[in-house]
């Protein structure tokens, strides 16, 4: 174990101080940071790291970017109390999920009391008083809205802006790695990635330590393993918990599958009252030529749970049908899967 600050020197050396250490295998397994943002008065907003040391709950916070970020902590800061804004640039929060299920956590996070705004574009931010103002515009027109707290909630990058990527060959673009099948650097073998660096995984705990497991199998045995993702389940841990596996409804259109697909809203299924839920929905996409499960997509219903047994089915081969006709302990949430489809 070696501490400090490490940099390339070479395509298979690193450098660390004066230490000078040669390799045949080099892994980037450095994490992410947040996305810093080009906007004046940038340095007025703080970060997640910032707002988890936090002893007191601010009045009022406006976050900057309406990613998985700003949609949790959003919440959390919604449901102690405090005003809450979020300011998306784009017209969709969370613009890879699945845009009826992201209206429904919308719609959700607006009836708690959080205001969103889309299509925004954050000109400045000042102090004001002993407060923040940011000045943005919106539908055409520039506006203001102040709070205690700014936030940066346009996500992470991965943390490679300082390891002289160039001394070791080692491609990279937009803040991530170029890699192989077998996560290797494209332009230098000898290095490889694992983490929020990988550019075709979603910068997600469990997947770096999936990544991890396969770097190290494939330096111990060769160029063997590649990682598959199209069955990997996440979700965004609001309350309600959004919750999706494999692909979108657009997506699974733009692969020009024939699908089929089952929108459920579940609010008034007797499991959905029993627990009071004030959303509770799904959507199951199915190939109809094959019976396959593309993808699955929840708000609520113990989604971030059932979307378990859909990444299995897709990873598996499982059909629609045969999820169907399984038997599930009742009553529970999953009980309510034979309906969903």
């Amino acid at each position: 174990m070696i501490r400090g600050h490490a940099v390339f020197a070479s395509p298979n050396a690193i450098r660390v101080g004066d230490r000078h250490l040669e390799a045949k295998h080099i892994v980037i397994a450095t994490g992410s940071k947040p996305r810093p943002l080009p906007i004046p008065g940038a340095e007025h907003m703080i970060t997640s790291d910032e707002m988890l040391s936090e002893r007191s709950l601010p009045g009022s916070v406006i976050f900057v970017g309406g990613g998985v970020i700003s949609l949790e902590f959003g919440h959390v800061y919604a449901r102690a109390g405090a005003a809450v804004t979020i300011l998306e640039a784009l017209p969709q929060l969370l613009p890879a999920m699945d845009a009826d299920a992201v209206a429904r956590l919308q719609a959700e996070s607006e009836r708690i009391g959080i205001r969103v705004k889309t299509n925004v574009s954050v000109k400045r931010i000042e102090p004001a008083n002993s407060r923040l103002r940011v000045i943005f515009t919106h539908d055409g027109a520039e506006q203001a809205a102040e709070a205690d707290r700014v936030v940066n909630g346009a996500g992470r990058v991965a943390n490679v802006d300082t390891l002289e990527l160039a001394a070791g060959n080692v491609d990279h673009s937009h803040g991530r790695v170029a890699v192989d099948h077998y996560l290797r650097s494209t332009s230098n073998p000898m290095v490889h990635v694992c983490g929020d660096a990988v550019p075709i995984s979603p910068q997600l705990s469990p997947i770096a330590t999936y990544e991890g497991d396969i770097v190290g199998r494939n330096i111990v045995e060769g160029a063997k393993y590649s990682p598959e993702y199209g069955s990997m389940p996440t979700s965004v841990y609001t309350v309600p918990a959004l919750a999706a596996v494999g692909l979108t409804e657009a997506a699974a259109n733009q692969h020009g599958f024939t699908i089929k697909v089952h929108s459920n809203d579940m609010h008034d299924w007797f499991s959905a009252r029993t627990y009071a839920e004030t959303v509770a929905w799904s959507k199951i996409i199915v190939d109809q030529s094959t019976d396959r499960i593309l993808g699955a997509h929840f708000v609520g219903h113990s989604g971030e749970e059932l979307v378990n047994i859909f990444g299995l089915a897709i990873r598996f081969g499982i059909t629609a049908g045969q999820i169907k006709d399984t038997i599930y302990a009742y009553p529970t949430f999953s009980s309510d899967i034979k309906h969903m489809l």
